[in-house]
C-alpha cells in the first residue's frame, strides 16, 4: 500500500501569489523582455516550434492531475531534478491563477512561473511558462486521457525556440519520469486550497 502524502508532509514557505493588477502585467512584460535580452537574442522573428510527448501513467487521471496542482507533490518533480529539488512551490490552479516553483542553483534563485489559462479537473491543464531555461514565455497544455489501467498523459509545449527543442524535450522526459516515479511512491489526493479551511 502506498503511503498517503498530504500537503502538510512537506513544509513549503507560504508566499503571496503575484498580483493580477495592471502593474503586475507590466512587470511580467518587463520580465519577459529582460529574459529575452539575457539570452542575447530578441524573441521576435525567432523560429518557434512545438514539443509534444505522450506518456502512459499507471495512476488514474485524478491522481495524475492532482500531482500537477498539489504544491507539495508538484514541487518534488515539476521542473525539479534529483540534484535540484524545488525550495518553494506555490500553486493556484484555477483559470487566471498563478504558479511559481523556485529552485536554488548554487547561489542563484531560479523561478519557473506562469498563469493557468485552462483548468478542467482530471482532464486538462494549460498554462504559460516563463523560465530562464527557455527563451521567452511559452505555453504548455497537458491532457489527461483515462484508460482502463491508468491514464495517457499528453504534454504539448508550444512557442519553443528551435534552438531550445532538444533541451525542452530532455527536460520533459526527465520530469515525466519523475512524475511516474512520484506517483508510484505516494498516493496523491486532491484537497481544497481555501483560506477558510
Amino acid at each position: 500500500m502506498k503511503p498517503e502524502l498530504s500537503p502538510i508532509d512537506h513544509v513549503w514557505p507560504v508566499l503571496p501569489l503575484p498580483s493580477r493588477s495592471v502593474a503586475g502585467a507590466s512587470q511580467a512584460k518587463q520580465s519577459t523582455r529582460s529574459a529575452e535580452r539575457a539570452h542575447g537574442e530578441p524573441r521576435r522573428g525567432a523560429a518557434l516550434t512545438t514539443v509534444r510527448l505522450v506518456r502512459h501513467c499507471p495512476s488514474d487521471a485524478a491522481s495524475t492531475f492532482a500531482a500537477w496542482v498539489e504544491p507539495a507533490v508538484a514541487g518534488q518533480w515539476l521542473f525539479a531534478t534529483a540534484g535540484r529539488p524545488m525550495v518553494c512551490a506555490r500553486v493556484d490552479a484555477r483559470i487566471g491563477g498563478c504558479y511559481c516553483l523556485t529552485e536554488q542553483r548554487g547561489t542563484r534563485i531560479i523561478e519557473h512561473r506562469g498563469e493557468y489559462i485552462d483548468v478542467v479537473p482530471t482532464r486538462r491543464l494549460a498554462f504559460t511558462l516563463s523560465t530562464p531555461d527557455l527563451d521567452g514565455e511559452t505555453l504548455i497544455a497537458v491532457d489527461f486521457e483515462p484508460r482502463p489501467r491508468g491514464c495517457t498523459l499528453t504534454v504539448t509545449h508550444t512557442s519553443v525556440r528551435t534552438g531550445d527543442v532538444g533541451r525542452a524535450r530532455q527536460r520533459w522526459l526527465g520530469m515525466l519520469y519523475g512524475l511516474v516515479e512520484m506517483l508510484d511512491l505516494v498516493e496523491v489526493r486532491p484537497h481544497r486550497n481555501d483560506c477558510n479551511d
